[in-house]
């Protein structure tokens, strides 16, 4: 009888320990997002006016001020800067971005969008998005572009007008412009705030101590003082 009974105090303890895993387990997933939430109304316009309410995004603009404006959006038909000015920005790219703020209709639909200038060599440093994934398509010019997945694995390739590539969500990537032209491409990415984290900035901006950058690159201090002095920061 007393095996029993302990036979059946472990059962049903290993009942009880089940359905606490199964409530923890639906507890974290139910916190966990990956990628902006689903909104709640077919579309919500910003509202950007200065005195509408600071939430996470932008409250709704009222229906009845809403016109078909606010889902049509203009601002990539030219580039953000002459060819000139591409060519003498410090890293010979331009990048045109168009979020809600630029572009109403797009709050709560979890997507930015954006053009890329390129003049011949310009580059879009080494970046990673941490809330988005990131589609380019190439309109015009041949670009060298990839990224790096985390195990340090380098996926590039060589595109062309009319080739499109994925970045993976929050993975270190860059662009090249590679030809002998300049270069136009069209970029989607999956957040309506993806965040930029350029590696040049996040080393050499913040004032961290010299000591640091040279132990994890293998370099004396007068090369880190040298790299400080002339990284480009953000095309």
């Amino acid at each position: 009888m007393g095996a029993y009974r302990t036979q059946r105090s472990t059962h049903d303890l290993l009942k009880l320990l089940v359905v606490a895993l199964c409530a923890s387990t639906a507890f974290f997933l139910g916190d966990v997002h990956a990628a902006d939430p689903d909104p709640l109304a077919d579309f919500c316009v910003a509202d950007l006016s200065p005195n509408a309410p600071l939430v996470n995004g932008y409250a709704c603009k009222p229906r009845t001020n809403v016109t078909t404006d606010d889902f049509v959006y203009t601002g990539f038909r030219q580039a953000a800067a002459s060819d000139a000015q591409i060519m003498q920005s410090p890293t010979g790219a331009v990048v045109s971005l168009a979020g809600p703020k630029e572009w109403p209709g797009l709050n709560t639909q979890g997507v930015t969008h954006a053009r890329l200038d390129f003049a011949i060599g310009g580059v879009v440093p080494l970046h990673t998005h941490p809330r988005a994934a990131e589609t380019l398509l190439v309109l015009k010019g041949t670009i060298y572009t990839g990224f790096i997945s985390d195990d340090n694995i380098l996926y590039a390739s060589t595109l062309k007008q009319g080739d499109v590539i994925l970045f993976p969500k929050a993975l270190l990537h860059f662009q090249l412009n590679v030809g002998n032209e300049t270069a136009i491409t069209f970029n989607t990415l999956t957040s309506q705030n993806p965040g930029l984290l350029l590696s040049a900035n996040q080393i050499f901006k913040p004032n961290i101590t010299s000591a640091v950058i040279e132990k994890s690159f293998g370099i004396d201090a007068a090369t880190v003082k040298l790299l400080k002095a002339s990284y480009p920061g953000h095309p």
